[in-house]
């Protein structure tokens, strides 16, 4: 009699040890999908996805889009996941961080799991001409405003050293995010930094590096940074304790396909071909 209740104690415990563990074990499956490839600059994009199974915790779902050529995030965002799965955003593509034509990379993780989405941006400020061997490209003169923008919602600059938007790329195995800047006069590089992007040290403070030499004289105020930077300036460096990382293979093996898709020569500055890391 005591061994058939020892047989019964020890099926509960297993049934209930498999419900405990089998969501922990369960594999997550993640689809995105967007309602067009291509978009000009005065669109909206809406992602759609779903996620199967729902994480018990009620993890959100992060949106990261980034530029292809020259590298860089463009726009972040996190979105909670209704009951059934589904997750919707859209993407304004008149964001300045978007102004150039070419590859947009659409990025969604959930949980220890992500996916990718490419689609293609036409009609900027660049007016390229078709000539019989290659295409010229020419980007027409605008003005960007000195105020802050909002980048991605969770960094926001104020740049008074020149006029062309910097590229912003992480760099998870150094923790670091490289700004790369076009310094046509001394000013000031003011950035405000979120720990979703990347987090500091455990004293609350950053290291920056330009152009691969730390400097003393910046300025830091809880997350906003004031780095001084010269005519000349092409990076500068925030070195925390923690970074998102970029898409990695993904982005490589796409921004290698539009390499060999587009041939084109900018009428300002050479257009470099090699990814920034």
């Amino acid at each position: 009699m005591g061994g058939y209740n020892s047989s019964i104690l020890i099926a509960i415990l297993v049934v209930a040890a498999t419900s405990i563990i089998s969501p922990a074990l369960a594999v997550v499956v993640i689809t995105i999908e967007t309602d067009s490839d291509v978009y000009d600059h005065t669109s909206v994009i809406t992602v759609t996805g779903k996620v199967d199974p729902i994480d018990p915790n009620n993890s959100p779902i992060t949106i990261i889009v980034e530029r292809v050529d020259p590298p860089g995030i463009v726009q972040f965002a996190q979105v909670n996941v209704n009951n059934d799965g589904s997750f919707s955003t859209t993407i304004n593509t008149e964001n300045p961080m978007m102004k150039r034509d070419g590859t947009y990379l659409i990025n969604a993780k959930y949980v220890n799991v992500d996916t990718t989405i490419a689609v293609e941006l036409t009609n900027s400020v660049e007016t390229y001409v078709t000539g019989t061997t290659s295409m010229a490209a020419t980007e027409a003169e605008t003005e960007i405003s000195s105020e802050s923008e909002s980048l991605i919602g969770q960094i926001e600059y104020d740049m008074t050293c020149g006029t062309d938007s910097p590229s912003f790329v992480p760099n998870g195995d150094d923790n670091t995010i490289d700004v790369y800047i076009d310094a046509t006069e001394d000013g000031i590089f003011t950035i405000t930094l979120h720990e979703e992007i990347i987090k500091p040290f455990d004293d609350g403070t950053f290291f920056v590096l330009v152009n691969d030499e730390e400097i003393q004289d910046f300025v830091q105020e809880g997350n906003t940074l004031t780095i001084p930077c010269n005519v000349g300036d092409e990076k500068i460096s925030i070195i925390g304790s923690w970074a998102i990382p970029e898409f990695g293979a993904i982005t490589i093996m796409v921004l290698l396909i539009a390499i060999i898709a587009i041939v084109a020569v900018s009428a300002k500055t050479k257009l470099s071909l090699v990814p920034k890391y």
